[in-house]
C-alpha cells in the first residue's frame, strides 16, 4: 500500500521516520511551501506536491496518508480523503475546534476506510504497561492521575502554535489533550474538567495560553491533574498513577523503567522492554487498515479529546472577590 505525509514539518517528518524504519512504501509529500516540500522530498525519496488534489489525482495516488498539518486545515483534508476512500492518521488535535471535531466524527462514522487519530502516547509501552498493572490491581483501587509534559520552547510566539486561529488554543490543545487521552485510557472516562491557565509572557501577551493546569474527574470518581507549560526552563514528562495499594510512576527521562512503591513498603524498579512510540503507533496503523479492524484510537478518541479541551476553556478559574486588607496582630476584625 502506498502511504504519503501531507505536511513537511516537524511532525511530518516524525512520521516519515517511522514509515521508513517500517519500509513501508512511502511515496509523496503534500506541502505548499516549496523549499520545505523540495527539501522533504529529497531527504525522503518522495514526490512533492502542492496540495492533496494533485496528490490523488497522480500515480503516486496513496491507499493511506498521515496529516501533519495544523489544526485548522484537518477537517477539509480528511472530508477530501476519505471522499477518495484514503485510510487516514490525523495528528492530534482532531481539530482546531469542537465544530470541526464533530463534523470529522460524523463524516469517519460514515466511511469506507480507517481514521485514527495521532495519540502516540498509547503506544509508549512503559504507558502500555502501566494499564496492564492497573488492571491487574497493583496499585488497587485508583485514586489519583499525575501527568507533567512542559518544557521551553523560545520561539513559540512566531510559530503557529501561538496562533488561536490556527491552532485552535495553546498548550492545552497543543499538549494537555496528549494528557487527556492518558488519563482516559489509565482511568477511565472524563465526567469533570476544569483548568487555570496563563498567557502573560514579561511584558507582552503571547495570544494563547503557554502554561496551564488541569482538573479531570473520572466518572469512576479517580481525580486527575496535570501541568502542561512550553515556557518552564526545566523538561517535565511524568506520568503517575495512585491507588489504595501503592504508586506506579514513570518518568521518560529515564526509559524502560517503571517504579512501583507499595504502601509501608519498598519501591521497587519494573522493567519495560523499549521501543518507539511513533514506529509502534504507524505500525498498528497500517495492521488495521490493511486488516480491516478499528483504529486503536479512532474519531471518537479525538472527538472526546476536543470536547474536553473546550469544558477546560470554558471552566477556567477567576478571582470572583477582592481580598480584605491585611489585619496587624492584635487588631480586632469586626
Amino acid at each position: 500500500m502506498k502511504v504519503a505525509i501531507i505536511g513537511a514539518g516537524a511532525i511530518g517528518a516524525v512520521h516519515a521516520d517511522a514509515y521508513r524504519e517500517l519500509e513501508a512504501n512511502l511515496v509523496a509529500v503534500v506541502e505548499p511551501v516549496e523549499e520545505a516540500a523540495l527539501q522533504f522530498a529529497q531527504k525522503y525519496g518522495v514526490t512533492p506536491y502542492r496540495t492533496l488534489s494533485e496528490l490523488l489525482a497522480s500515480p503516486d495516488r496513496p491507499g493511506a496518508i498521515s496529516i501533519c498539518t495544523p489544526p485548522f486545515t484537518h477537517r477539509e483534508l480528511v472530508e477530501q480523503a476519505i471522499a477518495a476512500e484514503v485510510h487516514i492518521l490525523c495528528e492530534k488535535p482532531m481539530a482546531h475546534t469542537l465544530e470541526d471535531a464533530g463534523a470529522i466524527y460524523a463524516a469517519a462514522a460514515n466511511a469506507k476506510t480507517l481514521f485514527a487519530t495521532a495519540y502516540c502516547h498509547r503506544f509508549q509501552p512503559e504507558i502500555e504497561r502501566m494499564q496492564a498493572l492497573i488492571a491487574e490491581g497493583k496499585v488497587g483501587a485508583v485514586r489519583t492521575f499525575y501527568n507533567s509534559f512542559s518544557g521551553n520552547q523560545d520561539d513559540i510566539e512566531k510559530r503557529w502554535f501561538g496562533r488561536k486561529k490556527l491552532s485552535g488554543g495553546g498548550v492545552i490543545i497543543d499538549t494537555a489533550i496528549h494528557s487527556i487521552d492518558i488519563f482516559r485510557y489509565l482511568c477511565g472516562e472524563i465526567a469533570a474538567a476544569s483548568g487555570t491557565m496563563t498567557t502573560l509572557l514579561g511584558s507582552t501577551d503571547l495570544g494563547v495560553e503557554h502554561t496551564a493546569t488541569v482538573g479531570l474527574r473520572a466518572e469512576n470518581g479517580v481525580i486527575g491533574t496535570i501541568d502542561c507549560s512550553w515556557k518552564t526552563p526545566n523538561d517535565s514528562a511524568v506520568v503517575r498513577i495512585s491507588g489504595s495499594e501503592g504508586t506506579l510512576n514513570f518518568d521518560y527521562s529515564d526509559a524502560g523503567k517503571i517504579t512501583f512503591q507499595p504502601v509501608g513498603g519498598t519501591t521497587k524498579v519494573i522493567q519495560v522492554a523499549g521501543a518507539n512510540r511513533f514506529v509502534r503507533e504507524l505500525a498498528a496503523f497500517i495492521e488495521a487498515a490493511d486488516s480491516g479492524r478499528e483504529a486503536r484510537t479512532g474519531a471518537f478518541d479525538g472527538l472526546v479529546g476536543l470536547a474536553v479541551v473546550s469544558a477546560v476553556y470554558r471552566n477556567t478559574s477567576t478571582i470572583l472577590f477582592t481580598p480584605p486588607a491585611r489585619v496587624s496582630a492584635g487588631q480586632a476584625v469586626s
